[in-house]
């Protein structure tokens, strides 16, 4: 899985005490959803590495090869009406360390691999790009490689953001 069950609830805690997630934006009721953008971002330095516009209900894939199984990974994530992600599927074909598993999560199997649809909220996506696991973001009908934009190893976040200003 990309988020680690840990990363998620440290997250989610400083979310829910509104307070800043790690220099995040903040969104607020009255911002209106067609100013968000899909934003990458270096956790070091908080510099941008890329982005693109984006609306509530707007979806992406981020695929990967298993570090240690070097078999594919899909997660679908939907950008959600709170200005954050929706988890809604996780698809491999072989189950490794770390990948989503949940006893209430709708899993099937078939020829094709393990497919598993939840509606997993996310605040932010962290991960960190690795040279064996080859990073893509998929988009509409862009794909970007994390390694093109990133260096290997480097701790990356992906955040909903508003496209004019920023709540620091």
């Amino acid at each position: 899985m990309i988020v680690t069950q840990a990363i998620q609830a440290a997250v989610l805690l400083v979310a829910a005490a509104g307070g800043p997630v790690f220099g995040l934006a903040r969104l607020h009721a009255e911002d209106h959803l067609g100013d968000l953008r899909l934003e990458i971002l270096r956790r070091d330095d908080g510099r941008i590495l890329w982005h693109t516009s984006v609306s509530a209900g707007d979806r992406f894939e981020i695929y990967f090869r298993h570090s240690s199984d070097h078999t594919p990974v899909y997660d679908l994530f939907e950008v959600s009406a709170e200005g954050g992600f929706l988890l809604l599927e996780e698809r491999f074909h072989w189950y490794g360390a770390g990948l989503e598993f949940h006893p209430s999560a709708d899993v099937s199997f078939s020829s094709e691999g393990t497919r598993i649809r939840l509606r997993r909220p996310f605040p932010v996506i962290a991960l960190r790009t690795g040279l064996t696991a080859e990073h893509c973001l998929r988009i509409r009908d862009r794909e970007i490689s994390l390694l093109a934009i990133a260096q290997g190893s480097d701790a990356l976040w992906i955040r909903i953001g508003k496209a004019a200003t920023y709540e620091p």
